[in-house]
């Protein structure tokens, strides 16, 4: 049995489309977040088995209460903005066949920038972990950038993941500002300080790092919004730690 497992805030939009692409698959989990936009509506009228899980503690607590709470042999994770092409949906329908020794398997995710298909910089093609049988794989506690953990062989499967990880130059920099704030509160629950020299270098490094070494100028103007814009996270990042800093020394 493959269950697709998402979790889900306000993605009414994106939802038809990627669950119409697994509709191959056996059972659909949905845990969702507090939409106002009638998503767990949209996705119970897709036929997804949903939960309201309203207290948000992070992508990998959420995404491990989603896994706790799913069904079956075999567990295929996915954003809600990410589509299976048909190539790879056949290569999970053969893949969570068997229980044979590979626990897992990788696939190759394809990012995509305002509509735009991105090969270069930060937002080239990587491979991701995310079909695994369900004895075998976990997902790391990350509060944001978190991944599937996956204990045993990994191999990988042909065809893409389609992610329209931005959808406009707003949605990116929300969403960035968003990560940053939680990237930010992880950084200094573990001790972490923000620095002056990160402070100083870490956009300049970044924009360098996925221009040139990253080939992101091949991308043109996209690959060029997308390394500012991924620049001035990791410099969000650290200026909101040293005002989480401030704002405790001066508690």
């Amino acid at each position: 049995m493959l269950t697709v497992v998402l979790i889900t805030q306000n993605a009414a939009h994106l939802l038809e489309r990627t669950l119409a692409a697994v509709s191959f698959a056996d059972a659909v989990l949905v845990v969702d977040s507090g939409s106002t936009d009638g998503t767990r509506e949209l996705a119970a009228k897709l036929g997804a088995r949903v939960m309201l899980q309203p207290n948000w503690q992070g992508y990998g607590h959420q995404k491990n209460f989603a896994l706790d709470h799913a069904e079956g042999d075999w567990i295929l994770f996915l954003d809600a903005d990410e589509v299976v092409d048909e190539t790879l949906g056949r290569a999970i329908q053969e893949a969570s066949q068997t229980m044979g020794s590979v626990s897992g398997y990788s696939m190759l995710r394809v990012n995509y920038f305002c509509g735009e298909r991105l090969r270069y910089g930060a937002g080239r093609p990587h491979q991701v972990e995310r079909l695994f049988q369900r004895s075998k794989g976990r997902v790391s506690d990350h509060p944001v950038h978190e991944r599937v953990l996956v204990e045993g062989p990994v191999e990988r499967l042909e065809g893409e993941l389609h992610h329209f990880t931005t959808e406009s130059v707003s949605h990116r920099i929300r969403k960035n500002d968003a990560y940053a704030t939680t990237a930010a509160e992880e950084l200094y629950r573990r001790g972490k300080r923000a620095s002056v020299s990160k402070l100083l270098f870490v956009m300049p490094l970044s924009i360098v790092r996925d221009l040139v070494l990253k080939g992101g100028l091949l991308d043109g103007k996209n690959g060029i919004i997308m390394a500012v814009t991924s620049a001035f996270y990791s410099f969000s990042k650290y200026a909101k730690l040293w005002e989480l800093e401030s704002r405790s020394k001066s508690a």
